[in-house]
């Protein structure tokens, strides 16, 4: 596998999607970003939300509310 494969390896998903979130704190910006938007950190956004250590990542950062955090483990709010 090149360094430009996408991996399947879920480890991989959610390290690249983890730096790309943090990236993006404080207005920061990666190479995919475009004038107003960047595809890479909403699928980054969105890939988190699969992990547990990721949906709390985004709940440190602001990016997820608490609330959700916890119906997404379908835990009573």
């Amino acid at each position: 596998m090149t360094g430009t494969d996408e991996s399947a390896r879920p480890v991989d998903r959610f390290e690249s999607a983890r730096l790309t979130v943090l990236q993006h704190v404080d207005d920061g910006t990666c190479f995919h970003c475009s004038d107003s938007e960047c595809p890479q950190h909403a699928w980054a956004i969105e890939e988190l939300t699969h992990h547990a250590g990721g949906r709390r990542l985004l709940c440190q950062l602001g990016l997820l509310p608490a609330a959700a955090n916890s119906a997404l483990r379908g835990e009573p709010r």
